[in-house]
């Protein structure tokens, strides 16, 4: 076969790649507004495999977040599946960016279906990818949203775990606010001073939080406390 022909084909291909992945979406997105999820989520993963395979990466990482954002109110699981498959992409060609934006709509999608274990996997992996860039106010801001998630699992052992390895990435984060809020809510849960522990949830850097995490907030408290911030809860116990 010569040269000519040999493109000729891959242009082909290409274009016929394209065609038929445009062609899943378009249907994915017909089947999702009739809610037949499964066949829509099936189609949508045919429709980014085929955007990658033809080399248009960009191209199917717009089209995981686009059918993951329809998704997520009616189906959060099947759009936590759409996003881990986009991840699964663009890890391989090391686009941390692109990676960071689907690790944090994971760990909303995680919190919001009270998958704690996950969220703490997504939260990590977030944070490692901010430590390849160097954007170390970011990993403080994260590593609260490891505390947090920990303190709802009522694990403040694995709580400081988690906060000692996010802290240990760089001295800028050791020393930020960011780990003094975390310090002070593993402290005050650990001392069953729950007045405290709901005082620092009031902070701002806590209040400007993801919703998902404001939510998780208002159930949070420290052990023998009387409810998360706002909240009005009778004294259960704990380990005080």
């Amino acid at each position: 076969m010569t040269p000519k022909k040999k493109l000729q084909k891959l242009l082909r291909f290409f274009f016929t790649q394209i065609q038929i992945s445009r062609a899943r979406e378009g249907a994915g997105m017909l089947l999702r507004e009739i809610k037949e999820y499964s066949e829509a989520v099936a189609l949508f993963e045919k429709a980014i495999n085929g955007y990658a395979e033809s080399g248009s990466l960009d191209t199917a990482a717009m089209t995981v977040e686009k059918a993951a954002d329809v998704l997520k109110k009616d189906d959060p699981k099947k759009a936590l599946a759409i996003y881990q498959q986009g991840l699964a992409l663009v890890q391989q060609s090391d686009r941390t960016k692109m990676a960071a934006n689907f690790l944090k709509a994971s760990t909303k999608l995680f919190l919001e279906l009270q998958d704690y274990k996950g969220a703490l996997v997504s939260i990590r992996d977030e944070i490692e990818k901010f430590a390849e860039v160097r954007e170390f106010p970011r990993i403080g801001q994260l590593a609260i949203g490891l505390v947090l998630v920990n303190l709802a699992m009522e694990d403040s052992i694995a709580a400081l775990k988690d906060y000692s390895w996010a802290v240990s990435l760089s001295d800028d984060v050791k020393h930020s606010e960011d780990a003094r809020v975390c310090e002070n809510l593993i402290g005050y849960y650990e001392a069953c001073d729950d007045e405290s522990f709901q005082n620092v949830l009031k902070l701002g850097a806590l209040r400007s939080m993801d919703n998902e995490y404001l939510r998780l907030q208002k159930i949070l408290k420290a052990p023998g406390g009387g409810g998360g911030a706002g909240e009005e809860d009778e004294d259960d116990g704990g380990l005080c």
